[in-house]
């Protein structure tokens, strides 16, 4: 089948897509893109009668593709649009494996150089594994695989649910006495934010700082995320956001007083915001990353799965250099 690319389409359109993708998630919706404040152009790929099969967003990095993942921002892949993957399994398995091939061919015509974290939902890695296969000295993909951990919410019960999880979770949500709401104050969670980092020796650069703000401030201001701050009778202990779209909620930014770390409180706003997930009709949580060991045990031990996704990088150009600070950042 021949394809039409389509270059910045509307947002309603672009939108529509992200929420109806099953590769769909809130890290591609406009609203979280222009919080980025960084250059993006996103991709449609329809039939010629005018359907729309896949999509991707591209965030650019001069005349390149930006190292994946850019940060605070997990899975920005390849999306297939919902009437794609309703298609018959073997119908299916093949459409999705051409309009990848597809947009491998065009972007790296495009950019000189791909890379791209994809979503979990994103099942076949053949055309990258396949790029270039039959020449021997061209660029071949990197692909590395990633792990972060989800939460099933269909038919969630906290009581039931409290039993599931680590015994010591349990304990400490039992414990604590901290009072969880809801905020908009950002400057607080900033200053929390850089405290965590400031006990593990790490400087926050103002260049980090300025986008968590601008992701802070448009989630609470786009109606996409929710903060919450837990205190204790000695201060504020523990704070997060939660950002979402229409079927999922992603535990992006975490920060705790560094004094009232054994407070349980991080536990019980953890859990609180499991909750209100739930009431929000989310069908899962995912707490984006389980790569790094202390963090990975935390999330893990709230009873959610380990879940696979992928990264892939194709190099064909000499400026392909990570962020400092992506190392830095709070969900891996």
């Amino acid at each position: 089948m021949d394809y039409i690319l389509i270059t910045t389409p509307g947002e309603s359109e672009w939108n529509a897509l992200v929420a109806t993708s099953p590769q769909g998630n809130i890290f591609s919706d406009t609203r979280y893109l222009r919080a980025l404040n960084t250059p993006y152009t996103c991709y449609l790929v329809k039939a010629h009668h005018g359907e729309i099969l896949a999509g991707v967003v591209v965030m650019e990095n001069g005349t390149s593709m930006h190292v994946a993942p850019f940060p605070y921002t997990p899975y920005q892949g390849i999306l297939f649009s919902h009437s794609v993957s309703a298609q018959p399994n073997l119908k299916r398995v093949t459409s999705e494996f051409r309009l990848s091939e597809y947009l491998i061919q065009v972007l790296c015509k495009q950019y000189g150089n791909f890379s791209m974290a994809l979503s979990p939902d994103f099942a076949d890695l053949r055309p990258f594994l396949w790029h270039n296969y039959h020449e021997a000295n061209s660029p071949r993909f990197a692909i590395s695989n990633r792990y972060t951990a989800t939460l099933d919410l269909s038919d969630f019960q906290l009581e039931s649910y409290l039993k599931s999880i680590r015994k010591v979770r349990r304990q400490e949500f039992k414990k604590t006495s901290a009072e969880i709401i809801e905020t908009k104050d950002s400057v607080l969670f900033l200053d929390l934010y850089v405290k965590t980092f400031e006990r593990q020796g790490i400087v926050v650069s103002p260049q980090q700082l300025e986008l968590v703000n601008g992701i802070v401030t448009s989630a609470l201001a786009n109606r996409f995320g929710r903060l919450s701050v837990a205190t204790t009778i000695d201060g504020v202990a523990s704070m997060s956001l939660f950002v979402y779209d229409s079927h999922s909620a992603y535990y992006l930014f975490g920060a705790n007083n560094p004094e009232l770390r054994n407070s349980g409180a991080s536990t019980a706003l953890m859990i609180e915001n499991i909750c209100a997930m739930a009431e929000l009709g989310r069908s899962k949580v995912d707490f984006i990353g389980v790569n790094s060991p202390n963090r990975g045990d935390f999330k893990l031990s709230f009873n959610s799965v380990l879940t696979p996704y992928y990264e892939v990088q194709l190099d064909n150009t000499s400026n392909f250099n990570l962020p400092a600070f992506v190392k830095e950042s709070n969900y891996e």
